[in-house]
């Protein structure tokens, strides 16, 4: 066996050099790792469903409730609780409680009470406070999945996000094939308004079985995840007895941060003074531990949740202004398809193509992808106010716009999940603390929305 003194040295020759990134592209694929991609794939694109095609029937469902001058208001329900419900589940992560099966099988009671509410509203008010519960049931299990993907084997992060991607593009085109038939329902309705909300209804009750299927992804097709034994150690193969130990020395050179932070509180003496309870004391010291722990991972993540958070911001100003990316009279709602709901298909192709590129290729330098998606803001607000590119230009310039969009999603969740950097025992609250900045990102352009700064979305 090693001496501590020649431990040490291994310890400190290890931490000379970072370790390689976690990539589990040499395991070999079996039925189980399809069965898992599967699974992600399903949890992925369902989970993001409702609040697709509640985006993209924002004008039709205003009006049919008589209220069109709250299409913005559509759209911002369904990320309002966003920080609320991603900041929750960065907070169960912190505690691990309550149990994966149970925040899964809540967020499969979020969609269906969501999605049952915004078909059978009355009012507008009603559907509004519907929409908060299905966007909060996308935020919530955005975060709750990126988190549990720790557990699994890398390469589901593509499975999840092409499955997020993928969400988009059948939202998009449900809506679209919902469009083409209003207009011979409207046609042959003698109420407008009652053809409308005919049509938000079957297109929501559609969606309603599609929760059963995301609660047979996590219950059936996923195993639960099994502890990791230690190799048995075969005293006489030397290299047998160097590889445990390498792999030993290497750990501990990788001690987490709540770990970290545990050994500078053990130095501190536990009560203050003799006059304060060691309850209290005890109880302080915990939130002591989980703020530090949540600072140094936000530290950690500051750069990638920049990127993320600007990325977002931009794309959807992007697809904001592209309501007035043509005169107006090129918007007709009854057209199969309407102009602004096919730029937004192509938006979501682009998406479901680069989310599920990661098994070709990985882009580590995301801060390019902000670059070239800030352009594109830029591009896409002049030609809403000089509209000098021409129409047939427009669907592949957004498709354009999704595939970056899409690229930065996947690749910074990668790194977060596959990095040597973020210790396992953080990854998840590192991931959910970069999970928040999209919502983040989102409120930077549905503010103005709501205040009328920004052209709004679906109001051409």
């Amino acid at each position: 066996m090693l001496s501590k003194s020649e431990m040490d040295g291994l310890a400190t020759k290890k931490a000379a050099s970072p370790p390689p990134t976690y990539d589990g592209g040499g395991e070999r694929k079996g039925v189980g790792y399809y069965r898992n991609w599967a699974a992600f794939f399903l949890l992925g694109t369902i989970n993001n469903l409702p609040y697709v095609i509640i985006n993209s029937s924002a004008k039709i469902l205003a009006d049919s409730l008589g209220e069109d001058q709250y299409v913005s208001l559509v759209m911002f329900g369904n990320v309002a609780l966003g920080l609320i419900t991603k900041g929750t589940s960065t907070l169960l992560s912190v505690i691990n409680f309550p149990p994966y099966w149970f925040r899964f099988l809540i967020n499969g009671l979020l969609m269906l009470g969501g999605l049952l509410g915004v078909a059978f509203a009355t009012n507008f008010w009603v559907a509004f406070a519907a929409i908060l519960i299905a966007g909060s049931s996308a935020t919530f299990g955005e975060s709750l999945t990126l988190g549990y993907l720790r557990n699994h084997d890398r390469r589901m992060v593509n499975a999840w996000s092409s499955g997020t991607g993928f969400a988009g593009v059948a939202g998009a085109c449900l809506y679209i094939m919902l469009t083409c038939i209003a207009g011979r329902i409207v046609s042959n309705d003698t109420s407008r308004k009652h053809g409308l909300m005919s049509m938000n209804r079957i297109s929501f009750l559609s969606a309603l079985p599609m929760v059963l299927v995301y609660w047979f992804a996590y219950f059936i097709l996923i195993p639960r995840p099994k502890k990791k034994e230690l190799p048995s150690i075969d005293e006489k193969d030397p290299k047998t007895i160097q590889d445990v130990e390498e792999s030993v020395t290497a750990h501990q050179s990788r001690r987490s941060l709540i770990e970290e932070a545990i050994d500078e509180e053990e130095t501190k003496p536990l009560l203050s003074s003799q006059h304060v309870a060691p309850a209290m004391e005890l109880r302080h010291s915990k939130l002591s531990l989980m703020a530090i722990r949540i600072w140094r991972c936000w530290k950690l993540t500051f750069w990638l949740s920049f990127n993320l958070s600007a990325v977002y911001a931009f794309e959807y100003t992007v697809r904001s202004v592209a309501s007035q990316a043509r005169p107006q009279i090129e918007y007709n709602p009854l057209a199969c398809p309407e102009l602004y709901s096919a730029l937004q298909l192509c938006y979501q192709a682009g998406v479901f193509v680069s989310r599920s590129s990661l098994s070709l290729v990985k882009i580590r330098r995301v801060e390019v992808l902000t670059v070239l998606q800030c352009l594109n803001m830029v591009v896409w607000i002049l030609q809403a106010v000089f509209k000098f590119l021409p129409v047939y230009v427009l669907p592949s310039y957004m498709v354009f716009v999704g595939l970056l969009g899409g690229a930065s999603y996947a690749n910074i969740f990668y790194i977060l999940r596959t990095d040597w950097k973020f210790p396992d025992a953080d990854r998840e609250v590192c991931i959910n603390l970069s999970a928040l900045s999209i919502t983040i990102g989102r409120f930077i352009i549905i503010r103005p929305w709501v205040i009328g700064v920004v052209p709004l979305s679906y109001c051409s």
